[in-house]
């Protein structure tokens, strides 16, 4: 009888010889992404990074194609990663390349829901991600689903505590004067328009190496005879104080040759930008820090850091409110703020940053037109009607019932799945059990070991004559105690999620979505989805879910959902 697999390859012809071998040197990339210099001193850089992959790669009979690296935070912005995406990019299309090679699962992203979702998304595709120092687990089996989702959860959870050192060493950063300069030091990133940064060495760091601080100066370089803050003042006091529109300011900067800030022409969102309240002050000299959020959208003022005479003023406070109340902000109310709490009112579930162009990652705005209500890429009319492609039109009605339907769908899987929440329980105490030293049978050996200590206690109160032997046998013992002691006393407990506050919380979900407002509805929807995107070329959208609330809160957001697709 012939063998199936030989009728097959002469059905298929060379057709049958697609694909990448069976045997063979398996290829891979190499990713390696560093963000902070705390990171460089406990050995994690990328030269060390890539040097260990290259090992584990010559060990295990893996050809490295190519490598790929960044230094940015894992919270970026996905499109804004730009090695990142190439990479991704390359492994969807490259049919040699079986495996991505990282350092740990940290370097390739901290969001726990979309590490998960793209380390997915690359198996479907036949790319493995296979990291050198987390466990590498069947994530085919129950066991491999949780201690995935568990090995994401955990490196979130440092990601965030560093982020909370972190801010807290800016806080404490823009609050430091200067000795010799008087000015307050700044954590970095693009000086604001008329002015330039200025770095000082102000010591050395236990390495030896030069500990380096940045303040503001004034921007002194020449353009048309006159230095840049002098323009950047008559910009501000001779027309945006005495009306002009955004649109005005823009063809003024265009008219003089003043060089633009970033790109090669200037726009109206620049102008936007600088006539911030926020922007405002820090050209009346404040140093205005903890703005914004990491999604963009503004803080409430009561949450800024604001330091006085932080750096050179180049307008008064007087003409700085001026601007302020020129520009339709009196009584110190915060006129930019306008489009968000009218987003968060709209009739529009899905504005306001929850659904997004693919094409371009501008968000989908609603539209209003004769034949009904939509949803269109933002392009159009921020960039004044050049959009980032041919328009798709998503009817507001169709995309919403269906992303609360897919919502309904995930809130019953965690009504019903009791033992996924016991199981990620036992999981979180064991992994706490593990990181905290706790040892749960440590109180019962400890009986065990004061039973011998009194009894070698009483053998010398009987006229036990090896004296040493005991002595020796009591140190030990002793010793042995202070080691189970520190297993017994371990501060605080293991995390753990409440079952009937999860379930709760899934019940309360479905009845803000059956009676709440347009606003509680919004937030409510950005509790429970991920994120929602349009694909013009597919016409169709990709919604992905997540565990919100308690779970999210309890280092289980590894736990999520898989994509929902709706075709238009």
């Amino acid at each position: 009888m012939s063998d199936p697999r030989d009728i097959v390859k002469a059905l298929l012809g060379s057709k049958g010889e697609e694909g990448p071998p069976e045997h063979g040197q398996k290829k891979a990339f190499a990713w390696a992404r560093v963000s902070t210099d705390m990171q460089e001193e406990r050995g994690l850089s990328m030269p060390e990074q890539l040097r260990q992959i290259r090992e584990y790669a010559a060990r295990n009979g893996i050809e490295i194609v190519a490598e790929f690296f960044e230094t940015a935070s894992a919270f970026l912005r996905e499109h804004k990663r730009v090695e990142f995406q190439k990479m991704l990019g390359r492994a969807r299309t490259d049919r040699e390349v079986s495996m991505i090679l990282v350092h740990d699962f940290s370097r390739f992203s901290r969001d726990s829901g979309r590490a998960k979702a793209l380390v997915r998304e690359l198996r479907e595709s036949g790319v493995k991600v296979l990291s050198l120092n987390d466990p590498d687990v069947d994530p085919e089996t129950v066991a491999g689903v949780y201690m995935e989702a568990i090995t994401f959860a955990k490196n979130e959870a440092y990601s965030r505590e560093v982020a909370f050192h972190t801010r807290k060493g800016c806080r404490a950063n823009v609050q430091t004067r200067d000795p010799q300069t008087g000015w307050c030091y700044k954590n970095g990133g693009q000086p604001l328009w008329g002015y330039r940064i200025q770095q000082l060495e102000v010591g050395k760091d236990r390495r030896g190496r030069a500990i380096v601080k940045s303040i503001w100066v004034l921007d002194e370089t020449l353009v048309a005879g006159k230095p840049l803050h002098e323009w950047v003042r008559l910009c501000l006091i001779e027309h945006a104080a005495k009306g002009a529109t955004l649109d005005d300011l823009r063809d003024l900067c265009h008219r003089t040759g003043l060089p633009a800030r970033r790109n090669a022409h200037w726009s109206t969102s620049t102008w936007n930008s600088l006539l911030q309240p926020s922007a405002l002050l820090k050209y009346c000299g404040f140093e205005v820090w903890n703005v914004h959020r990491k999604n963009g959208s503004k803080r409430p003022a009561s949450e800024w850091v604001i330091v006085e005479n932080a750096h050179p003023a180049l307008i008064t406070q007087e003409e700085g409110t001026r601007i302020a109340e020129v520009r339709g902000n009196p009584g110190g109310k915060r006129r930019f703020d306008a489009g968000k709490r009218k987003s968060l009112s709209s009739p529009y579930l899905l504005s306001g940053g929850l659904f997004e162009c693919g094409r371009c990652s501008s968000n989908m705005t609603g539209l209003r037109t004769t034949s009904g209500r939509y949803y269109v890429c933002g392009s159009a009319p921020y960039r004044r009607g050049m959009g980032c492609g041919p328009g798709v039109y998503v009817a507001q009605d169709w995309i919403e019932d269906n992303i609360i339907a897919g919502l309904d769908g995930v809130l019953e899987a965690c009504a019903s799945e009791r033992a996924v929440i016991r199981m990620v329980n036992d999981k979180l105490r064991r992994m706490w059990e593990q990181d905290t030293g706790y040892d749960p049978d440590a109180r019962t050996r400890l009986e065990a070991i004061e039973k011998k200590i009194g009894n070698v206690r009483q053998a010398l109160e009987d006229g036990l004559e090896d004296t040493a032997w005991a002595n020796e046998r009591l140190s030990a013992l002793k010793a042995e105690r202070e080691e189970l002691l520190a297993g017994a006393t371990v501060s605080g407990e293991a995390p753990q999620i409440d079952e009937k506050e999860a379930l709760s919380y899934a019940a309360q979900t479905r009845k803000v979505m059956r009676q709440g407002d347009a606003r509680q509805r919004k937030h409510m929807l950005r509790e429970w989805v991920e994120d929602i995107k349009l694909a013009p070329e597919e016409l169709a959208v990709h919604a992905r879910y997540q565990y919100p609330g308690p779970v999210m809160n309890d280092l289980v957001a590894g736990a999520g959902f898989e994509p929902a697709t709706f075709r238009l």
